[in-house]
């Protein structure tokens, strides 16, 4: 019942957006025959599903037509937590060469701007471009880390906000921030998390703040597509995929990489025109090393703050996984 209300107030959002805006009598119209049957509703129990289906595709409508919703001191709270951003990327740029240093302000804080335009190209023509874009990859770690550190669930909760405003809350992340927190509230109430319907449900609050996002934002769709098939996709191909060793995780990261590609390919080939037959091997060998980049990279920009020698501690382990990461990137993008 509740995926299907979800399902309703995205129709709803959906309907508007594509510009098939119901005239004013239409939409009179229609209100009273919510009204109606949620009327009748109450005198017959059995259709009332029906008439909150109803209502929340309505609701999609209104929330299509009023358009995005201001945030009060949301930009100022961001514009806060960017300066802290800076700091952080200031500290891995005293701490590393580069590309290595721009190459992990990408990857931690989507600091992108820095990043050579060769590195950028090669991102592009193996279909890597996804490590500099903050995206629910980024948020899953967080959590993974936080979960087990943290037996709390508001401290993680918390940190993963902190982190989505302080990194611009692009669309990618705010979907991966309410997945997780919605993953951690599961799991600490011993609930049974159902990712198809969290994704849904984010979908969904996201829709109502900012309908336009539907039809608007790449980033929101190619994040919903990649999920949908991680969730939807991934199972069946880790099963056809059962003769294919597991060694450090290979086949499971196969499985989910070739699912985010398809998911994703008909927006992708779309917007920008093919594909890399690459991607996906490139994509297993990198994506292997990222969580502990993350981790020895958060530490050597935290520890810069301390004092530049003390970062050095732990920026010779995060070089190595960086500079393997670009070298793999490196040696696909020249065989295109």
């Amino acid at each position: 019942m509740a995926r299907r209300a979800l399902v309703a107030f995205v129709l709803g959002v959906a309907y508007h957006e594509l510009g098939f805006v119901l005239a004013g009598w239409i939409f009179q119209a229609f209100a009273v025959l919510v009204g109606v049957g949620i009327i009748v509703s109450f005198l017959k129990p059995s259709l009332i599903p029906m008439s909150l289906i109803v209502c929340l595709f309505l609701v999609g409508l209104v929330r299509g037509e009023a358009g995005p919703v201001t945030i009060p001191y949301l930009a100022e709270t961001q514009a806060y937590l960017s300066t802290t951003t800076r700091s952080f990327s200031e500290k891995i740029v005293q701490a590393l060469p580069e590309p290595q240093a721009s190459y992990l302000g990408g990857l931690l804080v989507g600091a992108r701007s820095d990043i050579p335009s060769e590195v950028r190209d090669n991102f592009r023509e193996t279909g890597t471009s996804h490590l500099v874009a903050l995206s629910g990859f980024n948020v899953t770690i967080i959590v993974n880390y936080l979960g087990k550190i943290f037996s709390s669930l508001w401290f993680p909760a918390f940190g993963i906000i902190l982190f989505v405003l302080a990194t611009g809350a692009q669309s990618s992340l705010v979907r991966a921030a309410i997945m997780g927190i919605l993953a951690l509230l599961s799991s600490r109430l011993g609930h049974n998390y159902q990712a198809g319907t969290a994704l849904l449900f984010a979908a969904s609050i996201m829709l109502f703040f900012d309908p336009t996002l539907l039809f608007g934002d790449i980033g929101f769709q190619l994040s919903v597509a990649a999920t949908w098939g991680l969730v939807y996709l991934a199972p069946s191909l880790t099963h056809y995929l059962r003769k294919v060793p597991n060694w450090l995780g290979f086949r499971e990261n196969l499985a989910l990489t070739l699912a985010a590609q398809a998911a994703t390919f008909p927006f992708i080939f779309y917007y920008f025109g093919g594909v890399s037959y690459w991607a996906p091997l490139v994509n297993i060998l990198v994506l292997v090393a990222v969580p502990p980049t993350m981790f020895f990279g958060f530490l050597t920009g935290m520890l810069g703050f301390v004092h530049p020698l003390v970062a050095q501690v732990v920026a010779w382990p995060t070089w190595l996984l960086l500079t393997y990461q670009l070298r793999v990137i490196e040696f696909f993008a020249a065989r295109i």
